[in-house]
């Protein structure tokens, strides 16, 4: 017989927060809250299990607490909070030794002898403000400049905080895509007027390559508002995940490597 959602729930985090990694394959779903993953797409049950072993890495006393479940049966609504301290490495910050603390509703549907979370009234901004403790985002006030360290944040992570889902879009501008690599490293503008900038985006329409949309002059963006061309890329680092200006569509480097 299916287990019930908080059974579940509460099962995952007495044995993850034991030290029990392989909990998580064993209580999450294959399938997220809402959608059933693509044959080529990596299952929820992955993703959860990347993104959780990195940061159980990172913060070596990491706990997982559920509360305050409203509801019975196959779904419920709980509080999930989770904390930690920063002592080690995670993607590419180095650990700041502060205790982080993360407090979220979440909904849970059970899936057999699994679950399924979806993660309710995500605020961006509180969002931005965790990875800001974790040194992964710069200050308020130098979000404009060159990132502290050379931070490569999870795609399927990126997409969730700027979208709010895991699932991928609708886009039709996918089909545009003419041009896949730079042929220049600068924002061209931006050195001819002697200003700095944290990132840069390619359009691949054209390949115009401008700054990205916390620096000073937000190029990138300009250049889609004079020319309508909509989808860029990152070409920072070994970035390569897409955004479409005119849909907010979010796009992982799987995705783009489809078309190079």
């Amino acid at each position: 017989m299916p287990s019930s959602a908080e059974d579940l729930v509460l099962s995952f985090t007495e044995a993850f927060n034991s030290g029990d990694l392989d909990s998580i394959d064993q209580y999450f779903a294959s399938d997220f809250f809402t959608y059933q993953p693509a044959a080529d797409e990596p299952t929820a049950t992955e993703r959860f299990r990347e993104l959780l072993t990195d940061l159980k890495a990172a913060m070596p006393d990491l706990t997982i607490v559920a509360a305050d479940f409203e509801g019975a049966g196959e779904v419920v609504a709980a509080t999930l909070s989770v904390a930690g301290t920063h002592l080690g490495d995670l993607w590419g910050a180095p650990p700041s030794g502060q205790r982080v603390h993360w407090v979220t509703p979440v909904t849970v549907r059970s899936m057999g002898n699994a679950f399924a979370v979806r993660f309710d009234e995500v605020n961006l901004m509180e969002l931005i403000g965790l990875l800001r403790q974790f040194g992964l985002v710069n200050p308020p006030d130098e979000m404009d400049l060159p990132p502290m360290y050379p931070v490569v944040i999870p795609d399927f992570l990126a997409k969730v905080v700027f979208t709010g889902q895991a699932g991928d879009m609708d886009c039709p501008h996918l089909a545009d895509i003419v041009v896949t690599e730079p042929t220049v490293d600068v924002c061209a503008q931006c050195v001819e007027s002697g200003d700095v900038w944290p990132a840069l985006r390619m359009c691949l329409v054209c390949g115009n390559v401008g700054c990205c949309d916390t620096s000073k002059n937000r190029h990138a963006q300009a250049h889609y508002e004079e020319t309508g061309h909509p989808l860029m890329r990152s070409i920072r680092m070994d970035e390569g995940w897409m955004w479409c200006y005119e849909d907010n569509a979010f796009f992982e480097k799987r995705t783009f490597e489809k078309y190079r």
